[in-house]
């Protein structure tokens, strides 16, 4: 089966968030804990800024996939990535009062994965 457009977009755009995100994190990572006021590790965020830059790679090479066999299991990754994380940082703000930036990534996480349950269940119902 073909991927559909909405995939191919939802990967791109998924794809560019999350390689920002992680040059941000691996590169500057002060700026990232000024910006969120996260408490400032700097090893812990690089880390997680090469986590994320390779899962943007990852969903960039995705979306020159042609086949939905080929990236089925990266849409279940994501969405399984996406749904600990939303978790993940509503526990935070609950426990740690949290500057309005961990509202807005609630809100990118949200939607992102709002794009790939969309676009699991599009493929699964064809």
């Amino acid at each position: 089966m073909e991927i559909s457009k909405f995939l191919k977009m939802s990967f791109m755009i998924d794809g560019l968030v999350a390689v920002v995100y992680g040059l941000v994190m691996l590169l500057i990572p002060d700026m990232h804990a000024a910006a969120f006021v996260f408490p400032y590790e700097e090893f812990a965020d690089r880390y997680i800024g090469a986590l994320f830059l390779a899962f943007g790679v990852g969903n960039l090479l995705a979306y020159r996939a042609s086949s939905w066999e080929n990236v089925e299991f990266v849409v279940i990754m994501n969405i399984a990535f996406l749904s600990i994380g939303v978790v993940v940082i509503l526990y935070s703000i609950a426990m740690v009062i949290l500057p309005v930036m961990a509202f807005m990534q609630v809100g990118l996480s949200s939607f992102l994965l709002i794009l790939f349950l969309y676009a699991y269940y599009e493929a699964k119902m064809k």
